[in-house]
């Protein structure tokens, strides 16, 4: 199975969690909040750079005209 990395900038452990599940809320090492959690891997499942919100809104857009 797939991994997702993040580093806990506290404590510089890695922290690894299967696609699908989200970020930890704490760090199971040191316990500090997810706001010190950080992605290093390069990401891949997404829609890809620059491809957000306001892509799908594009979509809607190009529907509405056919």
């Amino acid at each position: 199975m797939e991994m997702k990395k993040f580093l806990c900038s506290k404590c510089q452990k890695v922290i690894e969690v299967p696609y699908g599940i989200p970020k930890p809320d704490f760090c199971p090492y040191c316990g500090v909040p997810a706001t010190f959690i950080h992605r290093i891997d390069a990401g891949g499942r997404g829609l890809g750079p620059g491809r957000g919100r306001k892509c799908g809104m594009r979509m809607i857009e190009k529907l509405g005209r056919e």
